[in-house]
């Protein structure tokens, strides 16, 4: 387990100042949500710590809690020996409304989530503990933890050395959502499943129902961070549960169902006016393409995460299910543009992204084949640390005859290119004079 492997410490911190949706809080816009953040610490960290350890940032998917992820560190630790790279730590945060976090702020919590959110929340925590975070970053996401962490990439595109995207949310159109003669999806289900068990080994075999692919490391996690007893606020009664027995209390979800769905689509209920005709509000809705703004539920953040797919700086590896609830078409055209654009990384051709999918495995891949996962994630951190160890040294090397006076003054090439303006001068008065 990771306490063998790892030194675990929790902090609390404030998220991102003012949200993306003036409907995200409760009370007034200028509310604190906090984070819940765990900091993973090799137990056989060396001493000193190698330059090139990295400082792993990551990411959780939608609803599920961070510790999941857990069993990934512990691979990823053990195949680090065998690759080559060091581990100075791991950091992750639930989102806000998820989690420990959603726990710490359930009462200023409203009906309003913007994924771009987390993205700040996690530059504002690197920030915070910038003096435990050395470079080189990795950022590693799963899903939603996926977008989130390619738009921290478009924030500040030196930030991160490479990144571990594993079924990243990077799409151009909307899941089914049963619209019409469109079948229910996983949207569907959440809106509509059931959130409360009467004790917690009956919500324990509901996971086990839902989810038996998944390695019994994460389904016990799961079973310990993803439920939580009542009474809560959402339910502040117990009496009114049927057969409640408070020795043995019946268990709810930590992220409750109504965040975990406001984080999977946004309402657009709102553009469709009495007279039939579409109108979108620009102070509540300016993400809503006018393109889809018929449909009365919308997600910006995968549209508009794909469409900057190829500006994205840091190289990029990404891991898909086979059996992913995403469009694998769309995902796989986001990786073939990924890094092609101005400021981008130089994509597939330039060795700086790259494909593997998991034919077998779902969309919820790092609980199912967790050792699988790691091992791609180590064949390319193998790959990517000597890339940055390289640079570091050109960099250094450039850089180390450089006196003190050199950092202070121009380079003398900056004198050959630019010409001095009495030289300028002249020159006009010599054509005038020719004149």
């Amino acid at each position: 387990m990771s306490t063998d492997r790892f030194e675990i410490s929790e902090h609390v911190v404030p998220g991102c100042h003012i949200r993306e949706y003036p409907g995200s809080t409760a009370g007034h816009q200028e509310e604190v949500l906090h984070l819940h953040v765990k900091q993973y610490s090799p137990k056989d960290q060396l001493d000193p710590v190698p330059s090139d350890a990295i400082t792993f940032i990551a990411a959780h998917a939608i609803g599920f809690p961070k510790e999941l992820y857990e069993p990934l560190w512990d691979e990823l630790w053990e195949l680090s020996k065998q690759y080559g790279f060091h581990i100075r730590g791991i950091w992750i945060t639930d989102a806000v409304g998820m989690g420990m976090s959603g726990v710490l702020n359930e009462d200023k919590l409203s009906m309003d989530y913007s994924w771009m959110d987390h993205s700040r929340d996690l530059l504002s925590m690197i920030n915070h503990f910038r003096d435990q975070m050395p470079r080189p970053f990795v950022g590693i996401g799963h899903s939603f933890g996926g977008t989130i962490m390619t738009n921290l990439a478009y924030l500040h595109p030196r930030l991160f050395t490479t990144l571990i995207l594993l079924d990243p949310g990077i799409q151009l159109n909307p899941p089914k959502m049963g619209f019409g003669t469109d079948p229910p999806t996983y949207i569907n289900a959440a809106v509509w499943r059931n959130d409360i068990w009467p004790n917690r080994a009956a919500a324990a075999a509901s996971q086990k129902r839902f989810f038996p692919d998944w390695d019994p490391r994460c389904t016990d996690l799961m079973i310990r961070h993803g439920f939580r007893d009542l009474p809560t606020p959402l339910y502040p009664d117990i009496t009114k549960i049927k057969d409640a027995d408070p020795t043995n209390p019946p268990v709810t979800l930590t992220t409750t169902k109504h965040q975990d769905t406001i984080a999977l689509m946004r309402e657009n209920f709102s553009s469709r006016q009495p007279d039939g005709r579409i109108k979108i509000n620009q102070t509540t809705h300016a993400d809503l393409d006018p393109f889809a703004a018929s449909i009365p539920l919308y997600r910006p953040e995968p549209r508009s995460t794909f469409n900057r797919v190829a500006t994205l700086r840091p190289s990029a590896l990404f891991l898909i299910g086979g059996k992913t609830i995403f469009n694998i078409d769309e995902l796989r055209a986001a990786i073939k543009i990924c890094g092609t654009g101005v400021g981008g990384s130089g994509g597939i051709m330039e060795e700086k992204v790259k494909e593997v999918t998991f034919p077998h495995l779902s969309h919820f891949f790092p609980f199912e084949g967790v050792r699988q996962t790691a091992e791609q994630c180590a064949l390319w951190l193998q790959q990517e640390m000597k890339r940055f160890r390289d640079a570091e040294k050109e960099w250094n090397d450039k850089r180390r005859p450089m006196s003190k006076r050199d950092h202070m003054v121009l380079h003398k090439e900056w004198f050959r290119v630019v010409k001095p303006p009495v030289t300028i001068k002249a020159g006009k008065q010599a054509r005038k004079n020719k004149l």
